[in-house]
């Protein structure tokens, strides 16, 4: 038997597995989980909450709508304008008149002790009213006016004008055949002879010293520049009726101007007043 010929057997090299790499095709690699068979498109990236899938459409507000403020679909907290000191007077009023309460029911045993107690429930429902209450609110259905006993809405769509004078003027479109439309006073934001004459001052002081400001002025926008030379009332004024002009510009509906009064507040006043009438003629 030549050398080329061996036998096949046991323990022949027909028998032994062939090394490795010498003719034998390597294993496909192993698929995981969740991933797409080979040839076949992946699946689209994951799309993030809130946001529309690529070539769709995002969800269009509609004017006078309210805005949501997140998936959980509650309104947007609406921007607030009050005088600053207001809740101050009111807070320290409150401080006061509950220490005079407490120290009148532990040491007050007789009828003057009631009448102070009376005076001071009906000091704490004008503070409520006059201080405490009053304020502007501006959300996305429009400006809200609440006044000392009176509240006042009106639709972006019917808003004219906003500008201040002694206190803040919301003007109104005519309603009902009116030749001319209303003019809404607010008690909450008001501007004061002092504070106008403190804004020309500033505007004076701003036009003579242009050049002599530092360099962190120049590069603020103009309308910044301008706030800076205005009172807190009129830059209230100038906001609100710049918004109103972007939401009649969007589109805003017009609605009706309503007003109606608050009860809460007339029964801050009443309540107190009976009950001060009663101790007095007791």
């Amino acid at each position: 038997m030549s050398s080329a010929q061996q036998p096949v057997g046991p323990g022949g090299p027909a028998d032994q597995p062939p090394a490795a790499g010498a003719g034998q095709a390597d294993p496909p690699p192993a698929v995981q989980a969740g991933d797409p068979p080979a040839g076949q498109p992946g699946p689209p990236p994951a799309v993030q909450a809130g946001h529309p899938p690529a070539g769709q459409a995002g969800p269009v507000r509609v004017p006078g709508q309210p805005r949501t403020a997140g998936p959980g679909g509650g309104r947007a907290k609406p921007e607030l304008y009050r005088s600053p000191v207001a809740p101050i007077v009111w807070w320290v009023w409150v401080a006061f008149a509950l220490a005079n309460l407490i120290g009148l029911a532990i040491q007050g045993r007789d009828h003057f002790a009631a009448e102070v107690a009376a005076v001071l429930i009906l000091v704490t429902g004008v503070a409520y009213v006059t201080a405490f209450r009053p304020r502007v609110l501006a959300d996305d259905t429009g400006i809200t006016i609440r006044n000392p006993l009176r509240d006042h809405h009106v639709p972006w769509g019917c808003v004219q004008d906003v500008d201040v004078r002694e206190s803040l003027e919301v003007r109104c479109a005519p309603q009902d055949g009116e030749q001319k439309g209303r003019t809404l006073y607010a008690w909450a934001v008001h501007s004061s002879r002092r504070s106008k004459l403190r804004a020309e001052a500033r505007a004076r002081r701003s036009a003579k010293s242009t050049r002599q400001q530092p360099p962190s002025y120049a590069r603020l926008p103009a309308e910044a520049q301008e706030a800076l030379t205005r009172t807190d009332s009129e830059n209230v004024a100038a906001m609100l009726s710049e918004r109103a002009t972007r939401e009649r510009a969007a589109g805003a509906a017009g609605g009706r101007q309503t007003a109606r009064w608050d009860l809460t507040a007339i029964a801050a006043l009443l309540v107190p007043a009976l009950l001060l009438l009663v101790v007095f003629l007791v």
